[in-house]
């Protein structure tokens, strides 16, 4: 027996450098092939960065760089003039009112989006006959064009004509001037675009509630809880990433509002025009484009323009850092850790 084992044991010592070799073999080919795996997906990402470095990078550096000129795009090239242009939006009075404006829209438009979307989702979630067909409904404007909509909808809202008017006149009420009284004008143009969009926030609230388990819920019933206490203790936590994401989204949008002023509130001679009545629906896009085109100005043009733009990066920055900094204490994500809420926030 000793000898048969020791037999066994110099047979395993002769075999072991071979395995050694065939191990080694083994990594080393693994190793090409994931370097060669590697080389391929760069590649493929290769596209990406190239157009994220030609189309966003270097454009935002370029336009900080226009922010110290002055150039009508007419001159050969552009003046430095240092900081003048920074200077000239600290104390240009129609700054604050484009961001009153601007203000106004986020607040009535995005709130606005938000409710209607989540309203239309609770009513539609449940599968039953027919509800694919609304909400085919609901999401269609979402598809068509700004500037078709603002077109549309600056018929319906006519203080003379308009179907609007004339519904709102059979109850015997004296229809408002929707688009001309700088009163309602902001709020008519949030009502648009919450139309518009709202089958985008339906579509993601639908995703959202289904996903809702119904264990919770029932589990939520059985404790005594009524529709109201479960909706606001059980689906509003389980849904909060997606209000989160469409707050921040719809926000952004917001701030950048252009198309439907333009088509809502212009003249015939085009953008400039837009922004009535009274510079009531002059946004902060808007405002931009028009410094970007005008001359008449010593300050204005591509330098100004710039400027603006810089701004209201900045702005849009600092709003949406502001959020994600908030949401930790109220959004809460099913695949956290145990005993956590939000972005790692412990429960109290």
């Amino acid at each position: 027996m000793p000898q048969a084992d020791n037999a066994l044991v110099n047979e395993s010592n002769r075999a072991m450098p071979e395995r050694n070799a065939r191990r080694a073999r083994n990594r080393s080919r693994n190793g090409t092939l994931g370097r060669r795996q590697a080389r391929v997906a760069y590649w493929f990402v290769l596209p990406q960065v190239i157009g994220l470095l030609a189309f966003t990078a270097v454009p935002l550096v370029v336009s900080l760089g226009y922010s110290f000129t002055r150039w009508d795009l007419i001159a050969p090239s552009p003046e430095f003039i240092g900081l003048e242009n920074w200077r000239y939006l600290l104390q240009d009075d129609r700054v604050p009112t484009v961001l009153l404006n601007t203000a106004k829209f986020v607040l009535i438009g995005t709130s606005s989006f938000l409710l209607f979307s989540l309203v239309a989702a609770l009513m539609t979630y449940v599968p039953r006959r027919g509800v694919g067909l609304y909400r085919a409904a609901i999401f269609l404007p979402y598809v068509l064009s700004q500037i078709a909509i603002g077109v549309i909808w600056r018929w319906m809202f006519n203080s003379q004509s308009g179907p609007i008017t004339l519904g709102v006149e059979l109850f015997g009420i004296n229809s408002p001037d929707w688009l001309l009284d700088p009163a309602t004008a902001m709020a008519s143009i949030a009502l648009v675009t919450t139309w518009q969009a709202l089958g985008f926030g339906m579509t993601l609230f639908i995703a959202s509630l289904q996903g809702v388990p119904a264990t919770l819920t029932e589990a939520a019933t059985v404790d005594g809880a009524n529709w109201l206490q479960r909706f606001r203790h059980v689906t509003v936590p389980m849904i909060s990433p997606t209000v989160f994401f469409l707050v921040v989204t719809s926000l952004i949008g917001a701030l950048q509002l252009f198309d439907p002023v333009v088509a809502m509130t212009s003249s015939t001679s085009g953008p400039s025009t837009a922004g009535g009545p009274e510079n009531s629906t002059r946004t902060l896009v808007l405002y931009l484009y028009n410094q970007m085109f005008n001359y008449n100005e010593s300050l204005s043009g591509l330098g100004y323009a710039a400027a603006l733009a810089w701004m209201l990066a900045l702005l849009t920055f600092f709003i949406t850092a502001v959020q994600f900094a908030v949401s930790r204490r109220w959004v809460h994500y099913t695949d956290a850790p145990a005993g956590r809420t939000g972005r790692g926030r412990r429960r109290p």
